[in-house]
């Protein structure tokens, strides 16, 4: 909740939530089901990879700046949230003062290092990503939401209105979805890391390879 601690209207942090969720399902849904409908399911990590050389250097060239500021996004909110740990009933965590801004400084350098280590450190990162989301995202966005909901937020017997109704079999489905993304998504995953390793595709670490542009 650190970017609800900085919001003017924290009340309208709901608000927020319900935007974002919208454009995110909008936004990834229409952009996979596209990708998928033209390049099959041997599209390539990223799917800008799919593309001719030329054109997929052209987009990588267009998609630079939106990739740092997803990075930055990420290093953003692990340095509020430290912050916010860390400097608890400190000016410091309001970045406001210029003891505030080498602090904050210091420590979004310090994160962008460690991330960029462990990325290159780890030579299927890509696929670990996978499993982790297979692993734990599945059960944050949706069983676990929809558990909460059956034994926290649910007023009477699942069948006590048509309220209820409808609510229980939606949280049943999401409940549903989430453990068919936790098991299917794990075993792909773990399949893939497998494979990555049997074929070679699996490179050292901090090592760079141009081998998908094809040569």
């Amino acid at each position: 909740y650190s970017f609800m601690s900085e919001m003017h209207t924290p009340r309208d942090y709901v608000k927020s939530i319900w935007a974002l969720g919208t454009i995110e399902i909008v936004v990834y849904t229409l952009t996979g089901a596209i990708i998928y409908a033209f390049v099959g399911s041997e599209v390539a990590s990223p799917s800008i990879l799919s593309a001719p050389v030329l054109v997929s250097r052209v987009a990588f060239g267009l998609a630079l700046p939106v990739i740092f500021i997803s990075g930055s996004i990420n290093t953003i909110v692990v340095g509020k949230y430290i912050m916010g740990r860390a400097f608890p009933d400190s000016e410091i965590r309001y970045v406001n003062t210029r003891k505030g801004w080498t602090v904050w400084l210091a420590l979004i350098a310090g994160l962008t290092v460690i991330a960029w280590a462990v990325a290159e450190a780890i030579p299927f990162f890509n696929a670990l990503l996978g499993l982790i989301s297979s692993l734990f995202i599945s059960g944050f966005t949706f069983y676990l939401p929809a558990l909460f909901w059956f034994f926290i937020l649910k007023e009477g017997r699942w069948n006590a209105s048509r309220k209820n109704i409808g609510l229980s079999i939606v949280n049943g489905l999401v409940f549903l979805f989430g453990v068919v993304v936790l098991v299917c998504g794990t075993y792909a995953s773990v399949w893939d890391i497998t494979q990555g390793f049997k074929t070679g595709r699996v490179r050292n670490s901090f090592t760079c390879s141009a081998a998908s542009y094809g040569g």
